[in-house]
């Protein structure tokens, strides 16, 4: 176990090859969009108060390892000036463990973001001292880690819903990472998601070896607890909260995308006795509605302007988790149809490449020519 300095600085070692990809991509996003890159780059106090203090000094850790300065990576972790450029994707399924065929279970969580190239993907554990031990995957340079399960076998990870800030609170990557941290089991996560003021708006999954559950977090409402009790999938729309009206153009097509890749995993699920970690990669693989925005695996529109294009959401990697008297997870660093998944077994040491994330930025460099 260690500091969080102390990770941080391994991993900024580790991942410096990520990183610099990353601060080369802000800079063009910068020119792209006729930006202040130091306005970008800029940090407000303001927006570090619900950030614990463990995580900044991660990610001081990550600057000194990298040698890449702290300005920019608190930038990239913290700052206001990036957040107006993405909005989540992302399509997961969750199946109990009666429709697994050895009892355990099984949940899949594709990432999508705009503007892939920024985020280098990289499969890491973090190990702080005093907190749970957890493995998932993050991009590279980050402390923000939206998925992740941890030692007890607890999974937790979200897909982004739409909405407004109604009030003050951690935002859903803090209140992800925590749980990990600091949760043993389904039932200590819903407390702590019950205990806590978020500034956040997602479909959270949870899961250990007994329960799984889909919980729509919505700031300023409580939040609603979705028992799974057969094979279930989510994307980005709330089924039970108020979504935001659909009353412009973006707002419409997300809505469109959102609700195709919900109905068609839905369908893809249908008539499936048993699910297994195979019929999970196959999922995450699926082209019924493209590829293109609509398909669980997506990739970037090849119709409408050049913003949106570059804006439209890509499947940046792909994760299955398998909680049952071993934990597993498969990793995919990259389109999952275009990316063979690698089997870690919990603890097992992760390959190089992928802890780098130099896998990754080789996938980009060979599909991008």
């Amino acid at each position: 176990m260690v500091t969080p300095f102390e990770q941080g600085e391994a991993r900024g070692r580790a991942e410096k090859r990520a990183i610099q990809h990353t601060l080369q991509e802000l800079k063009r996003a910068a020119d792209f969009f006729d930006l202040e890159e130091g306005g970008m780059a800029k940090v407000e106090k303001e927006s570090l108060k619900h950030i614990p203090g463990r995580y900044v000094e991660e990610c001081e850790g990550l600057a000194k390892g990298s040698g890449l300065g702290e300005g920019p990576l608190l930038a990239v972790n913290f700052g206001r000036g990036l957040g107006r450029l993405f909005a989540d994707g992302c399509t997961s399924f969750v199946v109990p463990r009666a429709y697994t065929p050895d009892g355990s279970v099984l949940l899949l969580k594709n990432r999508d973001l705009p503007y892939r190239r920024m985020h280098p993907q990289v499969c890491a554990y973090s190990r702080l001292d005093g907190y749970n031990e957890f493995l998932g995957v993050v991009s590279g340079g980050n402390v923000n880690w939206y998925q992740g399960v941890n030692e007890k076998g607890l999974v937790a990870f979200n897909n982004a819903a739409r909405g407004d800030p109604y009030e003050e609170g951690m935002p859903i990557s803090v209140l992800i990472r925590r749980i990990l941290e600091e949760c043993d089991s389904v039932d200590g996560a819903l407390k702590f998601i019950g205990n806590n003021a978020y500034n956040a708006f997602s479909n959270v999954f949870l899961a250990d070896r007994e329960r799984a559950v889909v919980v729509e977090v919505k700031s300023g409402y409580p939040p609603h607890v979705w028992e799974i009790e057969k094979p279930d999938c989510r994307s980005n729309h709330y089924l039970f909260h108020a979504n935001p009206d659909a009353d412009t153009k973006e707002e419409t097509l997300r809505r469109l995308q959102t609700l195709t890749r919900y109905e068609g995993g839905r369908q893809l699920l249908k008539g499936m006795e048993k699910v297994g970690v195979e019929d999970l990669q196959r999922l995450s693989r699926d082209h019924e509605q493209g590829p293109g925005s609509c398909s669980i695996c997506r990739h970037a529109a090849f119709v409408g302007t050049p913003m949106e294009k570059l804006m439209s959401s890509s499947t940046l990697s792909a994760q299955i988790f398998r909680v049952g008297d071993d934990v597993e997870t498969y990793v995919a660093l990259g389109r999952p149809c275009q990316t063979e998944f690698v089997r870690l077994k919990y603890g097992q040491e992760i390959p190089g490449p992928l802890a780098t994330g130099e896998a990754w930025l080789e996938d980009l460099k060979q599909k991008e020519g």
